[in-house]
């Protein structure tokens, strides 16, 4: 999976979360525009974390060890 496919569920996901948050009644003087910066804001900085989170390979496995040390032992014993 490559990260342009993980990222904007990322981004969906955490701006519909602060758009709850903020809807509550306890942020009621907080102004629209402000709670637009802020959704905003929240979404582009988890989009930016997560990208660099992800690293370069999101599907690359690494290959089983072909000589593992720790079982060799354990058929000896």
């Amino acid at each position: 999976m490559k990260k342009s496919k993980v990222i904007p569920p990322i981004m969906i996901v955490v701006a519909v979360l602060a758009t709850i948050i903020l809807n509550q009644e306890e942020y009621s003087e907080v102004t629209i525009i402000n709670k637009i910066l802020i959704i905003v804001g929240a979404a582009v900085l988890s989009s930016v974390i997560g990208y660099f989170l992800l690293g370069t390979d999101v599907d690359k496995v690494d290959p089983k060890p072909t000589n593992n040390i720790v079982n060799k032992t354990n058929k000896k014993k």
